[in-house]
């Protein structure tokens, strides 16, 4: 029951995000593969087979479905459980005979099915305009970029889900989790830059997991796998246990 009532509560933004972001990123797949090799850009001629599809899985999917990813995992995280408490109706949901648990992950699992829907779409639509301007399959390890990406979307998910019981509204939770955001954007480079300091990005995992599926030219960031896995389980548990000890 509370499955289908989070489906209800985020059904026009979600039916939204399955048209939007899948035309999107086959509009950017047609243009970064008819315009986005710099060797095909200066001969003038269409872009070979292998420098499209390892372009286009390095900036299409690994630079704005990464972004867009995490954009709809805060929008997702706000109309959570923690957004109950803002619209007075956590007294009557927190007195039914469930435990507090159940209404934290059964909540959880509804957003993550929703976020790995919207990216397989997604993924599928990149891939099949790709295959139409080039003609054939080239590779299907683009279709492995589904795991950075969810990965990245489930823990600003879990993270949001998270701010906003804390903040007992949805409105504020986003709003912390915008501004973490923009720290895990801004700060690693910056750290890199001026005190040559390696800071573990979320964004900057997930455009560097895809890349390597694109050309794997370089090592795969197994260390940060595992944090962001980490992360992602352990947002939610801190969810139940704050729900679990809070007063209705």
């Amino acid at each position: 029951m509370y499955f289908w009532k989070c489906w209800r509560d985020n059904r026009v933004r979600f039916i939204g995000s399955l048209i939007v972001l899948p035309a999107l990123c086959a509009l950017f797949t047609f243009v970064v593969a008819r315009h986005g090799d710099p060797d095909a850009m200066r001969r003038g001629i269409h872009p070979s087979t292998m420098g499209a599809w390892s372009t286009t899985t390095e900036f299409v999917l690994g630079g704005w479905t990464a972004f867009f990813t995490l954009i709809w995992g805060l929008l997702l995280g706000a109309t959570s459980v923690g957004e109950e408490f803002q619209q007075g109706t956590a007294a009557f949901l927190l007195s039914r005979p469930r435990p507090r648990r159940y209404w934290v992950w059964v909540g959880w699992s509804a957003g993550v099915c929703e976020l790995a829907t919207m990216l397989i779409l997604t993924i599928a639509a990149t891939l099949g305009t790709l295959t139409y301007l080039t003609g054939r399959i080239y590779s299907w390890w683009p279709l492995a970029t589904l795991l950075p990406l969810l990965l990245g979307g489930v823990v600003v998910y879990g993270l949001t889900c998270l701010l906003a019981l804390v903040a007992r509204s949805g409105r504020q939770g986003m709003s912390y989790g915008i501004g973490i955001l923009f720290i895990d954007i801004l700060l690693p480079p910056a750290a890199r830059y001026y005190w040559d300091v390696h800071i573990p990005s979320l964004l900057g995992f997930m455009i560097d997991a895809c890349k390597w599926f694109a050309r794997t030219s370089s090592a795969f960031p197994i260390g940060e796998l595992f944090l962001w896995i980490a992360l992602a389980l352990v947002f939610p548990a801190a969810t139940q246990l704050m729900l679990q000890r809070a007063e209705v």
